[in-house]
């Protein structure tokens, strides 16, 4: 069985991972620090992962990314994309949500909905 390489404290320690953990909003950022911090009490790769239900590899990248550049290494890279839903879209959606109307004389149904707006944007 290979040695466990836990994260380095360089960046902070377990107090202070704990801490961050703890007060962190985000659910990603979350999950990443409790993942180091988990690492840091000695916990295997295996095992982290199968308690934050990732990849043994998913831990490693985190673990990776904690080495080189500490907690700025762990923000999440993607944030999502912006939405095509625009206001008037939406607004129409919540008009027809609200008064159930119908669209081109089917019952609204969520697929219709999608339906409509890829058809309008």
């Amino acid at each position: 069985m290979p040695t466990l390489k836990k994260p380095t404290t360089k960046w902070g320690d377990l107090a202070t991972v704990t801490r961050w953990y703890k007060k962190e909003r985000d659910a990603r950022m979350s999950q990443r620090l409790n993942a180091i911090r988990l690492l840091m009490k000695g916990e295997t790769q295996t095992k982290v992962a199968e308690l934050l239900d990732v990849s043994v590899a998913t831990i490693r990248n985190w673990r990776s990314r904690w080495d080189k550049a500490g907690k700025e290494g762990l923000i999440p890279e993607h944030i999502g994309s912006r939405s095509k839903v625009t206001g008037g879209i939406r607004l129409e959606i919540k008009e027809i949500i609200e008064i159930k109307q119908e669209i081109d004389g089917q019952t609204v149904t969520g697929k219709l909905i999608h339906g409509h707006i890829k058809k309008n944007t």
